[in-house]
Parts: C-alpha cells; sequence; structure tokens
C-alpha cells in the first residue's frame, strides 16, 4: 500500500493547455473507481489500464484520456494484498505485481501473469505466479537503516521483469536497487544488477513507478516531486546510460507511470481532496543529472495562496536563469544573485519551468505562478 503523502506543496493542478509540445499537462481526473491509482500501462484503442493497491478490489481499470471508464475487468486468482504496478510484454502479456512492502515483512512477495490483457473485456485469469525473495534481504524485518525492501516499480524488457526499490531505510540510503526477475512461473532469489542514487532524504520522496520506452532506448522512474530520464545506454544497463531529471516542485502521491508515442503519462492518487488525475509529460527539458545543481541549490518558496513567492538560491552566486510556457517556447531571462523573485517573472498565473544555471550546474524546476 502507498503510504498516505502529506503533501508538502498543496496545488490544485497544473495547468491545462491545447497546446501540442507540452511540458506537463493535466489530461482528465481519474474515475473514483481508482481513487488510489498505483500503477499504469498501455491498453486497447489508445486507453491505458490502472489500478488499485492494497485493500481494494481484484480488478483492473481501463480509462481513456478524458478520464472516462472504459472497462473493469475483475482478476481470479490473486487476492491484493498490495498490488503495486503492472507492465506489459510484447505478447500482450500483463504482469501485476503484488509486491508493496511498507513493513519491510513480507515472505510472500510475487507477480503474476494474465495473457492477452487487452482482449479480456470482465474477468481474468491468473495463469502464471512468479514468486521471489531478494539476495540481499535476510531479516524480516531489517534493521532500519537497512530497510531497501519495498517495492513499487516494475516493467518488462528483453525478456525479463526489472524492478526498482523504493527504499525505507531510516535514514534513507537516498539509492534505488535495480532487481531482474524471469517472467515464467516459478520460485526464485532476484538478481540484484545495480543501484542509481536518486538522491532523496524520504522515503515519501523514493521511486514508485517506472518505465521502458517502446522502442527500449529510454527508461524512466518516478518519485512523488521528480521524474529521471535514461538514455544511451547498453541492452538493460540502464544506470549506465545518461541520467537527466525533471523536478517537479509539485508534490503528491504518483506512483504511475507509462511511455506512449514519446510522450511520459503519469497518473496520481487522489488525496486530500487533490489528485487523482493523469498528467502527460514532454522531457524537452530534462537536466542531465552530471551537470546538476545540488537539490538544496534551488529552494522554490510559495505564498499562502500557492503561488511562487520566490526561489532561493543557496549560494549568493551569479544564476542565469531561462522561463519556459509549457510549449518549451522562451519568454524570459535573466540574472539573479541569492533570490528570483516573483515580481521578476512578468507572466500570468499558470504552470511555467524555469531553468537555472550557476557554474555550468542546470537545475530544471515545474513551478506554479
Amino acid at each position: 500500500m502507498g503510504s498516505t503523502l502529506f503533501f508538502l506543496l498543496l496545488t490544485t493542478s497544473f495547468l491545462q493547455t491545447a497546446a501540442q509540445t507540452l511540458i506537463v499537462q493535466e489530461l482528465c481526473d481519474l474515475p473514483s473507481s481508482v481513487s488510489e491509482t498505483s500503477g499504469l500501462e498501455n491498453g486497447p484503442n489508445g486507453w491505458f489500464w490502472t489500478h488499485n493497491d492494497s485493500d481494494n478490489p481484484e480488478a483492473l481499470y481501463c480509462v481513456d484520456t478524458l478520464g472516462n471508464l472504459q472497462r473493469t475487468v475483475n482478476v481470479l486468482g490473486d487476492p491484493n494484498i498490495d498490488w503495486e504496478e503492472i507492465a506489459k510484454d510484447n505478447a500482450g502479456n500483463l504482469f501485476i505485481g503484488n509486491f508493496g512492502n511498507n513493513s519491510l515483512n513480507r515472505t510472500d512477495l510475487h507477480i503474476v501473469k494474465i495473457p492477452s490483457i487487452d482482449t479480456c473485456t470482465s474477468i481474468t485469469y491468473v495463469t502464471d505466479t512468479i514468486h521471489f525473495s531478494y539476495p540481499d534481504q535476510y531479516d524480516f524485518p531489517p534493521d532500519g537503516s537497512y530497510g531497501n525492501f519495498d517495492m513499487e516499480a516494475m516493467f518488462w524488457h528483453q525478456d525479463l521483469l526489472h524492478l526498482f526499490s523504493k527504499d525505507r531505510s531510516n535514514p534513507s540510503t537516498g539509492y534505488t536497487k535495480h532487481y531482474t526477475l524471469p517472467t515464467v512461473g516459478g520460485t526464485y532469489t532476484a538478481t540484484l544488477v545495480d543501484s542509481f542514487e536518486t538522491g532523496h532524504t524520504s522515503f515519501f520522496l523514493a521511486v514508485t513507478a517506472a518505465d521502458i520506452s517502446e522502442n527500449g532506448d529510454e527508461m524512466v522512474m518516478l518519485s512523488a516531486d521528480k521524474i529521471w530520464l535514461f538514455s544511451n545506454f547498453s541492452g538493460t544497463d540502464y544506470f549506465g546510460g545518461t541520467a537527466a531529471s525533471l523536478n517537479l516542485e509539485v508534490f503528491s502521491q504518483k506512483e504511475g507511470v507509462c511511455f506512449r508515442n514519446g510522450f511520459i503519462y503519469i497518473s496520481d492518487e487522489e488525496s486530500f481532496g487533490l489528485g487523482g488525475k493523469l498528467y502527460r509529460v514532454h522531457p524537452a527539458l530534462f537536466v542531465n543529472v552530471s551537470e546538476e545543481l545540488p537539490e538544496d541549490a534551488v529552494d522554490a518558496i510559495y505564498s499562502d495562496n500557492l503561488k511562487l513567492n520566490r526561489i532561493r538560491l543557496t549560494e549568493a552566486k551569479k544564476a542565469n536563469w531561462k522561463l519556459y510556457d509549457l510549449d518549451g517556447k522562451l519568454l524570459q531571462h535573466g540574472v539573479s544573485v541569492g533570490t528570483i523573485r516573483r515580481e521578476q517573472l512578468s507572466q500570468d498565473t499558470g504552470m511555467y519551468v524555469i531553468r537555472i544555471k550557476i557554474d555550468q550546474q542546470y537545475r530544471s524546476i515545474v513551478v506554479r505562478l
């Protein structure tokens, strides 16, 4: 089950726009039946498959980009202990990750397989179960400082299932671990492949979803406020490629991500009357992490009316900045030291992307003016 996320920044929505090439666009409200959306995958007819996590029915929901519920498919053969992610292979088989592990004490972690999901309209059956354990977990639960065994992210690629951990160590390690599993039923020890430093200091901001592009050239990981994009990798060595990121600066319980036609689609849970939506992201302004400013170098501070008050720059150095609209069009540029004030950004209320450069390092964040 995804933990209740207390919003660090309460915003009503992303700006909605009809432009063709977008950075972030709110598409729709999701149906109330998937208020705890926890996974996202391509479906038939341009629709998406999604599902809820624990304490919800064993069902898959097919929704369109207008928020209409097109199908509800009941899944027989796997109680929803904690469904956290779905993935689909090239043959149309769907995999459901029943591996949510908030307390880090589960010994029944597994993934189930459903054949030909896009042809299902009302009821489907589990045909295979992949039982697994982690090669580096010895205690259930482990010591709090060694708690990187929760899981909410998975995709299929090159005949393997790829899993990315949600770190619940206390204090956080700031890493996600990449494991692989076979796609046929059985009992396995997952293979630990690599790890990647996300830099987050709280499990609220750890990895909650992942996906691979249709051509296998890009991989994406999601958290509550950030997206990582990997490219130029060889085979399945995703972390060995080029890593880039986009700071959303809009916090919600984002738990679903999916590639489609060059865009990245995101879903978030409905909580405190906010979220429960489907978004579309165009990764035009992602920043290479090797050139990225430290997370604490830029701090967007909001007023009580949920609009940007200022951007605090922790180092008293010259910062060059550029402000873009959601079409990627450059609107303004300037130079500031210490603070970028809202009054300097002479734009209407809405969502924008600001790209900040200090000493040949960059950070791009989505802000609400």
